[in-house]
């Protein structure tokens, strides 16, 4: 497994402090947040906050507005000297469109949001990137190949040349059309056996090591795999909130990899944004960017 994971940002993100861009919400700020921002600032990154103003750091206030938060963070990301951004606290769907808008990505929104990896460390140290993570996105196979193939670049990009790969269903292999059923949501859990199926013939074919785990992500864990994904976004987003927020889970990075810019996603609901801002920089430092 990647292990080392943290090592490799943390060798990257000590090279040199580029300017980093950060988004806070007033109205889910906390002294946690600000220290955590004061940190960075210390100790890994030139920071810029817009919206919330933080004592020792570059501020650039923005009202208590999202919409005129996120006009004021494209504004900066523009301006030229910004070299990576964190998404924060604030909401996303108005920063990403905005964003797509100002740089001309010539990208679907569903192709610019399924690529982020969510990588992160259990309890026992294991490191992984699982996903889809999107309440949206990541619920057919096109989509997730896309994730799947962003995870195996992101893991490149640090040296990780032959990821093992686990898929997730939302049924167990005993029950898969066990009887003929009219329930649609059982017919549902039905294809998310067979695109397990199918991603894994798909990746295997292509020289990958790649196993169905059925439902049991902690088999997938235990046997070693790098990258996770799961049945469909919305159980990959309940996977990473109940570990992160619940289960003593770390976040390692949250990257949008369709992006022209090195762009760490996170949570609304994170009370510490330190840990991103050593990736953002690998990335920056690493010149880990999509290549057009």
């Amino acid at each position: 497994m990647i292990k080392d994971f943290k090592k490799r940002i943390q060798k990257l993100a000590s090279q040199r402090r580029p300017k980093v861009l950060i988004g806070l919400y007033q109205g889910r700020h906390s002294e946690s947040i600000a220290e955590s921002v004061r940190r960075a600032q210390r100790e890994v990154a030139d920071v810029v906050v817009v919206g919330q103003t933080v004592d020792g750091v570059e501020s650039i206030p923005a009202g208590p507005d999202m919409a005129d938060i996120h006009k004021k963070m494209i504004e900066v990301v523009m301006r030229g000297d910004i070299e990576g951004v964190i998404r924060g606290n604030v909401e996303e769907h108005g920063l990403l469109r905005g964003l797509k808008d100002a740089m001309k990505l010539n990208i679907p929104e569903n192709e610019l949001r399924i690529q982020n990896p969510c990588v992160m460390e259990d309890l026992q140290g294991n490191i992984f990137a699982l996903g889809p993570t999107s309440t949206v996105w990541g619920r057919n196979n096109n989509e997730k190949i896309l994730w799947t193939d962003s995870a195996i670049r992101l893991l490149n990009w640090f040296d990780y040349k032959s990821p093992k790969l686990g898929f997730l269903t939302s049924t167990r292999k005993a029950n898969y059309k066990k009887e003929p059923t009219d329930n649609p949501d059982l017919a549902w859990s039905w294809k998310t056996w067979e695109s397990a199926e199918y991603l894994v013939d798909y990746y295997t074919k292509k020289g990958y090591r790649a196993k169905n785990y059925e439902i049991h992500v902690e088999h997938a864990v235990a046997d070693g795999c790098d990258i996770i994904c799961v049945a469909e976004g919305p159980i990959g987003n309940g996977i990473f909130r109940g570990a992160f927020f619940l289960g003593g889970a770390k976040m390692v990075a949250g990257p949008r990899l369709a992006m022209s810019i090195p762009y760490e996603d996170t949570s609304q609901s994170e009370q510490d944004y330190f840990v991103h801002f050593p990736f953002v920089v690998a990335m920056i430092n690493g010149n880990l960017i999509a290549k057009k």
